[in-house]
């Protein structure tokens, strides 16, 4: 790891540890425990009486006379010609249009993620409106790189990861935030959003996406059920292949429960144990692939055991949502799986086993480093976007990301200020801190990076049908020279 890469780790286990030693002197919940909110920077301040400025020595009262006790002074009205501001309301504390203005918004749909819509649409109390588009998340990126590359975009609001930011980025699909970052980071405290997960929204110094999600993934486990069996959490990859055989024994059809279903999965996945075994899938520098190496054949060899063996009927063809309905219904006792599905374990509506789950850090190989990764999500402009209508989505960015709407969406999962976090949130923290700062880190951000998720994706893949891993990894690496060649990104 880089000393850039270290150093950046250290910020973020302090900020992990200021918010665990809060939670801690708050109250008894696992989760993290606000101190009291401040009030919300975006509040219309009080107005000063006019008076309190002094009275110009050359203005006099009319005719000498004493001014009577009960007539106020004519300067106690306002004299400046502004027009007061009118903010939509305490919950959308932003500037209300002049007249109806739609936003159209493209992401996918997770629980924190529809807490975040919901806080966007207490905006429609004022002249917004926002309709929402919701698919598969590789669907979706898809979609919205389509759009962008529209030149005339028809959405105007992008949601996606530090991954998806970076490649939407590199293509000049996205705009840069800067200035109005720096027009409203004092009115809405966007200092409280750590420089480390500023910094995973950052291209060459432009920011392009206000982070609102924190996101890893780690282990899950149903304690009781382990603990009825008489196995302990693994955390090794050896343990786990132990674990999962004890756990078939017993009955369970999942032993170990990954979830392999799609590409872009299988891609998470490899660059996550590859980084735990001290490999970057490309040169950050060069962009020269390192993916096809002895390294990338055991990181690729332990998933597809993970598949084979542990849960042969299940890693390859459930979707994360099927991954965490497993969890929620018993069907998976042990596995692991994204963060922000934590809190989904203890929703009385789709979970059995509200409690019983609990959060262990990701599996290493031995080396020390686990194989997590560090994500954001925040949201996006696209580059076509009419620059009169900027502003005004940027504020609905904002009014929908302060404190009070990340103390709403700390319900559902990891946010992003400091201190923020509530009290009916997910029990996961320890677990997604040790990932998000033992783990592999961030995705790459050289110009090659997304060229090597893609072409990874697509060949990693196959191998649920047999292809076996050093040919996939071969086809991987073909494919990825020839067209970051082609682009000129090598």
């Amino acid at each position: 790891m880089s000393t850039k890469q270290r150093r950046w780790w250290r910020i973020l286990a302090v900020v992990f540890a200021f918010t665990l030693v809060v939670a801690a002197c708050g109250n008894d919940d696992d989760d993290d425990t606000a101190e009291p909110a401040a009030p919300a920077a975006t509040e219309a301040p009080a107005e000063e009486p006019m008076d309190d400025e002094p009275m110009d020595d050359a203005e006099e009262p009319m005719d000498d006379e004493p001014m009577d006790d009960a007539e106020e002074p004519m300067d106690d009205e306002p004299m400046d010609d502004e027009p007061e501001v009118m903010l939509i309301s305490d919950e959308c504390a932003i500037p209300n249009p002049e007249s109806n203005f739609e936003i159209d918004v493209m992401g996918w749909e997770f629980p924190i993620t529809t807490q975040y819509a919901e806080e966007l649409e207490d905006c429609e109390e004022g002249n917004y409106s926002f309709n929402y588009q919701f698919l598969d998340s590789q669907e979706a990126r898809s979609a919205m790189t389509q759009d962008a590359a529209s030149g005339s975009p028809s959405f105007e609001l992008y949601q996606g990861s530090n991954a998806f930011i970076s490649e939407l980025a590199n293509q000049g699909f996205v705009r840069p935030l800067n200035d109005l970052i720096d027009k409203y980071r004092d009115e809405f405290n966007l200092d409280q959003i750590d420089s480390a997960f500023w910094e995973m929204a950052t291209l060459d110094g432009n920011i392009y996406s206000v982070p609102m999600v924190s996101n890893t993934m780690h282990v899950f486990y149903n304690e009781p059920a382990l603990a009825e069996l008489g196995i302990d959490v693994p955390t090794t990859f050896d343990e786990a292949f132990q674990a999962c055989a004890d756990i078939q024994d017993a009955g369970y059809d999942i032993g170990f429960l990954y979830m392999l279903s799609a590409g872009w999965a299988w891609q998470i996945e490899f660059d996550s144990v590859l980084g735990s075994l001290g490999q970057q899938p490309i040169d950050p520098v060069t962009g020269a692939p390192n993916f096809n190496t002895p390294e990338g054949v055991e990181a690729a060899s332990l998933l597809k055991r993970m598949w084979e063996d542990c849960a042969p009927n299940a890693s390859n063809s459930y979707s994360t949502d099927d991954v965490q309905a497993a969890f929620q219904t018993g069907e998976a006792i042990l596995g692991h799986t994204w963060a922000s599905r934590a809190g989904a374990m203890d929703d009385p509506e789709a979970s059995t086993v509200v409690g019983e789950i609990q959060f262990a850090p990701a599996l290493t190989p031995g080396t020390g480093t686990v194989a997590a990764p560090a994500y954001i999500d925040g949201w996006m402009i696209p580059a076509g976007t009419p620059e009169e209508n900027v502003e005004k989505i940027f504020l609905a960015i904002l009014a929908a990301t302060d404190m009070e709407s990340q103390e709403a969406a700390a319900e559902f999962g990891l946010v992003t200020r400091t201190g923020v976090s509530n009290p009916n949130g997910p029990r996961n923290a320890a677990a997604a801190e040790a990932s998000l700062v033992n783990g592999r880190g961030v995705d790459l951000t050289h110009p090659a990076a997304g060229i090597a998720r893609a072409k990874l994706a697509e060949a990693l893949v196959s191998i649920l049908d047999g292809t076996p891993v050093e040919e996939a990894l071969a086809a991987a690496e073909e494919a990825y020279l020839a067209e970051a060649e082609e682009q000129g990104v090598l």
